[in-house]
C-alpha cells in the first residue's frame, strides 16, 4: 500500500550518474541504429542492387544477430565489467557503420553489417544490467521505462534525422551520420560512466559458472515457451523495418523520408507515454501484460490492412505502439527480478532473445507475403493481416501460456 502512495516525481528522482551516463549513451547509440535501419533495404536495393527478398532478409538476420547474441553477449558484459563492454560495443559500432559506406563487395557489406550486430549485441545486456544493478526494486520498473522511452527518443529522432540526411545527401550518407551518433555514446561512457564501489559489486564469477547458469536458462520450459510466443510479437515490430517500408515507398509511393516518419511515430508515442504507462500498470503480471500487448499489436496490423492508405498505416502504428509500451514496462523488470546479483546482464539477455527470433521470423515471411499480396490478392495492404496472424496466435498462446501456468503455481502455493 506504501508503494502506490509514492507519487511519478518521486519514482523519477534519485536516479545515478552511472544510470543516466549508461541510458543517455544508449540514445545516440539508438539513433545510429535506428537511423541506418529504415533505410538499409532501400540502400541494399538501389544502392547494392539486391533483390527486395534478399535485402529484407539480410535485415531480419541482422536483427536476429544483434538480438540473438544478446543472450550470449550478457554473460560476456557480467564478466568483462559493463563499462569495458559499452567502450568495445561503441568501438565495433563506429567502425560498421563506417566499413558499410566504404565496402566495395557484397562480403564486406555483410562483414560489416557483423560488426554492428555484435557491438550491437554487447550493448544492450550492459545498458540494462546497469539500470538493475543501479535500481532499488520500487524504482526498477519507472527505471525500465526511462531506459525504453530514452530508447525510443532514439527510435523517433533517428529515423527522422536519417531521413533528412537521404533528402539532402542520399542513402549512403546515413551510415557515416550513425557512425558520429556512436562517437557521443563513446564520449559520454568515457567520460561519466564509472562502475560502482568494489565492495558494492556483486563477485566476479568464472566462465565456467555464468556458461552452467546460462544453460540452466535455456533449459527452463517455463522460460523458453514465454521467449518463442513473444517472438511472434516481436515479428510484427520488425516488419515495419522490411516489408512495411517497402510498402510505403513502392505501394504508396511515399517518399523516404515521410517513410522513416510513419515508423518513427511508434516511437514517438512511447516517448511521451512509456514512463506513465509503466507507472499506471506497475500493478500487473508480466503474464498478464504480455498477452494484452500482442493482441493489441495484433490489431494495430488489422488497422495498416484495412486501406491502402498512409493516414492508415500511420493509426496502425500508433495501435501497436501502445501494445509495445504494455510490454516494455513488464518484460524486462520480470527477468530482471530473477537474476542472481551478478548476473543481471545475462539474464536480461535473454529479454532480446524472443527480440531476436521475432526479427529472423520477419525477415524470412516478410519478402514471401508481401509478393504474394502484391501478385495474388493485387492488394498489399492485406499482407498486413497476414502478418497479424502470426501475432494473433502468439498472443493467443501467451494467454494460454499465462493461464496453464498460474494454475500450477496455485496448485503449488
Amino acid at each position: 500500500m506504501v508503494e502506490q502512495r509514492v507519487s511519478l516525481r518521486e519514482y523519477v528522482s534519485g536516479f545515478s550518474r552511472p544510470f543516466w551516463a549508461a541510458n543517455i549513451s544508449e540514445l545516440f547509440e539508438r539513433i545510429a541504429f535506428y537511423g541506418m535501419t529504415p533505410v538499409l533495404v532501400p540502400y541494399l536495393v538501389q544502392v547494392r542492387h539486391f533483390d527486395e527478398s534478399s535485402a529484407i532478409r539480410v535485415g531480419g538476420n541482422l536483427g536476429f544477430i544483434v538480438y540473438g547474441l544478446t543472450i550470449l553477449s550478457g554473460m560476456f558484459a557480467d564478466w568483462l565489467g559493463y563499462r569495458r563492454a559499452m567502450m568495445l560495443a561503441y568501438a565495433l559500432l563506429a567502425a560498421g557503420y563506417l566499413g558499410v559506406w566504404v565496402a566495395g563487395s557484397f562480403t564486406l557489406v555483410v562483414a560489416a553489417l557483423t560488426l554492428v550486430a555484435c557491438g550491437a549485441s554487447i550493448i544492450k545486456p550492459a545498458i540494462t544490467g546497469t539500470v538493475q544493478r543501479t535500481c532499488s526494486e520500487q524504482r526498477r520498473p519507472v527505471g525500465f521505462s526511462i531506459y525504453y522511452t530514452l530508447v525510443n527518443v532514439g527510435g523517433f529522432l533517428g529515423p527522422n534525422i536519417s531521413g533528412a540526411v537521404v533528402a539532402a545527401f542520399g542513402l549512403a550518407l546515413v551510415f557515416p551520420t550513425s557512425a558520429a551518433a556512436i562517437a557521443f555514446a563513446l564520449a559520454l561512457v568515457l567520460l561519466l560512466y564509472r562502475e560502482g564501489d568494489p565492495a558494492r559489486e556483486a563477485p566476479k564469477r568464472r566462465l565456467g559458472e555464468l556458461l552452467r547458469d546460462f544453460i540452466g536458462i535455456l533449459t527452463t520450459p517455463r522460460l523458453m515457451t514465454l521467449f518463442i510466443l513473444v517472438a511472434g510479437f516481436w515479428s510484427l515490430f520488425f516488419q515495419f523495418y522490411g516489408a512495411f517500408t517497402t510498402y510505403l515507398t513502392q505501394d504508396l509511393h511515399v517518399s523516404q523520408q515521410r517513410a522513416n516518419f510513419i515508423i518513427s511515430l511508434d516511437a514517438g508515442l512511447i516517448i511521451t507515454c512509456q514512463v506513465i504507462m509503466g507507472y499506471l500498470t506497475r500493478s500487473w503480471t508480466t503474464a498478464r501484460a504480455v498477452w494484452i500487448a500482442a493482441f493489441i499489436g495484433t490489431a494495430g496490423y488489422v488497422v495498416i490492412g484495412l486501406r491502402a492508405s498512409a493516414w492508415v498505416a500511420a493509426a496502425g502504428v500508433v495501435v501497436f505502439a501502445i501494445g509495445e509500451m504494455i510490454y516494455s514496462a513488464h518484460f524486462y523488470k520480470y527477468l530482471g527480478s530473477l537474476a542472481p546479483e551478478g548476473q543481471e546482464a545475462m539474464y536480461l539477455g535473454f529479454a532480446f532473445f524472443p527480440i531476436a527470433l521475432g526479427s529472423l521470423i520477419a525477415g524470412w515471411i516478410g519478402g514471401p507475403i508481401a509478393g504474394w499480396a502484391r501478385t495474388s490478392l493485387q492488394a498489399p495492404e492485406k499482407m498486413f493481416w497476414a502478418f497479424g496472424a502470426v501475432g494473433l496466435a502468439a498472443a493467443a498462446g501467451l494467454w494460454l501460456h499465462a493461464t496453464v501456468y498460474a494454475a500450477r503455481d496455485a496448485r503449488a502455493s
